[in-house]
């Protein structure tokens, strides 16, 4: 029988929409979050939009939804980058997005108005005390250069995620951790990453909630990065095989999670008794 979780922490792509698609069960689910009082927030290593972005797009596919519920990687990694070297250079690699948002922060992007190239070219990518890596759908040479420059120079190297691939309607994508891996090959560097499936963003999430981790559960689509940022963090696990994960792959995980559904409308179901 599966407990009666009262707080959810929620991954999107894959799980809730895939691509412009909205999956099987999300309406339905979310509202019956609402109907019961229990609390959730949406969990997204998605770096390429901002929590208005992801808010806005949940509306626009008929789900209601306040800023204040959607919780991005990117978020949380500004946030460490400001706490860590606030005022400070640093060389983003990503959307003007990301580097707006860590402008906004107090940190001073070296390269916030032209991306691959240094906006002073007295102030080059050699000077920055760390690059944050995002995922970039407009990437070139310059800035995978410009990134492996400044970490050979000393720069500490940074991840949103490490999301190998990013679900579409019609595929897979390339994801940010396509673009960590080559920077990683090319400087000899490990990047240290913010998102899941580091347990740093969940734990932060949960107490912001106020939220008891005996029940709360983790509900994703990746066993690499939800699934183990969620055990991780020390909470239940659900996988849903509407997203990265078929049933072949969930039956030999290592690490198998708490509960297996197909996708919201089944988890949907179980919940419901």
């Amino acid at each position: 029988m599966m407990k009666d979780y009262r707080s959810y922490l929620l991954d999107l792509d894959g799980v809730v929409y895939r691509g412009a698609a909205l999956l099987p069960g999300a309406r339905d689910f979310i509202a019956w979050l609402e109907a019961t009082g229990r609390d959730y927030r949406y969990l997204t290593n998605n770096s390429m939009q901002s929590p208005a972005d992801v808010a806005t797009r949940l509306r626009s596919l008929g789900i209601p939804t306040p800023e204040a519920r959607v919780v991005t990687a990117s978020q949380a990694a500004v946030a460490l980058f400001a706490e860590r070297w606030p005022g400070q250079p640093i060389w983003v690699v990503g959307l003007p997005s990301l580097r707006q948002m860590a402008a906004a922060a107090g940190l001073r992007v070296l390269n916030l108005t032209e991306g691959a190239a240094p906006d002073d070219p007295d102030a080059g990518p050699t000077t920055a005390r760390a690059v944050l890596v995002g995922l970039h759908r407009s990437l070139i040479y310059a800035d995978l250069q410009a990134a492996t420059r400044a970490v050979l120079a000393g720069a500490e190297l940074w991840g949103v995620n490490r999301d190998p691939q990013l679900p579409m309607e019609d595929g897979f994508d390339p994801g940010c951790g396509a673009i960590l891996a080559a920077l990683e090959v090319a400087t000899g560097h490990r990047a240290n990453i913010v998102g899941k499936p580091a347990p740093a963003m969940l734990l932060t999430t949960l107490h912001a909630m106020g939220a008891d981790p005996a029940t709360a559960v983790m509900v994703g689509d990746g066993l690499a990065m939800d699934i183990a940022a969620g055990q991780a963090a020390g909470i239940d696990t659900i996988l849903l095989l509407s997203g990265l994960t078929d049933a072949a792959q969930a039956a030999v995980a290592v690490q198998p999670p708490t509960l297996i559904f197909r996708d919201l409308a089944d988890l949907l179901h179980s919940a419901r008794g």
